[in-house]
């Protein structure tokens, strides 16, 4: 097997260098696979508590991959709060005197907690209801993110609160934040830190926003040092997209972690046009999915060497093809989708004008944790049924051996992934064009087939790249 050897090498002396940290690089999760399970735990536990949350002036914002909300960017002021998870303490006057209106929560919960939706629900509810009771007019959590860690001691909260004057434009919000893309790479390289700002940047232009992006990093890891380069390398990733960074508190918890709460400004309105969505538009990604399969594979293809012989065996791929893919796929996830922004926010309304089909993009989403699953989230939000004619993958020999063998329950998942768009073919027809000049292989991957059921109805083929059952049962398969 040509080459194995030094590379499996290689790779024991990288996961050594993991070690000597105190880090188990093998109790990290990949990219967005670190996820909170939204099927199964978040959006049950949500659900649960929703309207008790708001009986007591907290209102969780629905489901979209950015918050946006009527501000103006110059005005927005970010106190950020870091809480333990059993009992959280909040500063009630602090929060009262700096009156916030908007939150962008990020949760890092035990996977205990994170196993089901009770106990999630239960930490949510204890913290939600103490920031509720200590503002007075009341707050929305316009985004949340949630994430898994397998250290207790490693759990935390953070909010990032936001106080504003209203008017003057649109400004949208998100948080995305990962332990770690790739631990056969060194953590604090370049490439980990921008798949991690592109991520949590790329909700942002999923809804083309990227004016005046402004950067509020979340990093931890277990030494100052390494806590400063990966520091270091995002204020070079925000210089190098014309972003502002500030250096909010950080929850210094001696555990990986590297993202951002984002924020930018809109000059158009967002592609939330659910209700628009009409039989005939098309669904479009900008490129194909399933970044996180390679990945993976590859940590447990270094491991053993008769796992390799298999790889080999049923892919037809070596395993030096395998790293050259692997290398590639990360550079293709730390690359800024923000040339998309622009493309996607050429065919929205402006802040003043009605939204026309025959012009315009309907809906957006970012394929990203979820991967092919989005698709049933646009289902259920538009209330239509659509018909999926193609799942266009990175590397389908790759994610169809993950699957098989159980090695990633999703492996169509991705980080700073392709972009879904749901508009008329011929607002897609100029948009492809578009996307190709700045180097991307969109693809039509279905169509809306009808109104008034939320369903999707997808090839047999999805079972070989999805192994959650729970993820499988969401689709009509045929």
């Amino acid at each position: 097997m040509r080459g194995y050897e030094s590379l499996a090498r290689e790779f024991a002396e990288r996961i050594e260098y993991y070690r000597s940290l105190g880090v188990n690089p093998f109790s990290l999760a990949t990219g967005c696979a670190v996820k909170v399970d939204l099927v199964d735990v978040l959006y049950p536990a949500l659900k649960s508590i929703r309207g008790d949350l708001e009986k007591l002036g907290l209102t969780i914002a629905p489901r979209r991959d950015a918050d946006v909300f009527e501000a103006r960017l110059e005005s927005i002021r970010v106190m950020r709060g870091i809480y333990d998870v059993e009992d959280p303490h909040v500063a009630v006057e602090e929060l009262r005197g700096f009156k916030p209106r908007r939150a962008v929560v990020l949760a890092q919960v035990h996977q205990r907690i994170a196993s089901s939706p009770e106990p999630f629900k239960d930490i949510v509810w204890r913290f939600y209801s103490r920031i509720a009771a200590a503002v007075e007019n009341g707050i929305s959590v316009g985004k949340g993110h949630s994430i898994v860690s397998a250290d207790t001691r490693s759990q935390f909260f953070l909010v990032d609160f936001m106080s504003y004057d209203d008017g003057g434009g649109l400004v949208a919000a998100n948080n995305d934040t990962i332990q770690i893309i790739d631990p056969a790479e060194d953590p604090g390289s370049v490439l980990q830190t921008a798949v991690a700002l592109s991520n949590s940047l790329n909700d942002l232009f999923t809804v083309g926003a990227w004016r005046n992006i402004r950067v509020y990093p979340v990093y931890d890891a277990p030494d100052g040092k390494l806590r400063s380069k990966i520091l270091s390398n995002m204020i070079s990733y925000a210089e190098g997209i014309g972003a502002t960074i500030h250096n909010p508190p950080q929850p210094n918890r001696g555990s990986l972690l590297m993202g951002a709460t984002v924020l930018a400004e809109m000059t158009r309105k967002p592609p939330f046009f659910y209700d628009r969505v009409e039989p005939g538009m098309r669904v479009m990604v900008t490129r194909p999915i399933g970044e996180l399969a390679v990945v993976n594979v590859y940590m447990l293809v270094m491991l053993d060497k008769e796992i390799a012989e298999e790889f080999e065996k049923q892919t037809g791929i070596s395993v030096d093809d395998l790293l050259e893919i692997k290398s590639k796929f990360l550079e293709t996830m730390a690359k800024s989708n923000i040339e998309v922004a622009k493309v996607i926010e050429s065919r929205l309304p402006e802040l003043g004008e009605n939204f026309n089909p025959r012009e315009h993009i309907a809906v957006t989403t970012d394929v990203t944790g979820p991967g092919v699953y989005v698709v049933k989230e646009l289902a259920e939000l538009s209330n239509t049924a659509i018909r999926l004619t193609d799942i266009p993958l990175l590397e389908p020999r790759i994610s169809e051996f993950a699957t098989r063998n159980f090695i990633i329950p999703n492996a169509t998942a991705g980080t700073n992934g392709a972009i879904v768009i749901v508009a008329r073919p011929e607002v897609l027809e100029g948009l492809e064009e578009d996307l190709r000049k700045v180097g991307l292989q969109p693809t039509i991957i279905g169509y809306i087939e009808s109104m008034g059921s939320p369903v999707v109805r997808a090839p047999l083929k999805l079972k070989r790249y999805v192994a959650s059952k729970s993820y499988l049962k969401e689709f009509e398969l045929a």
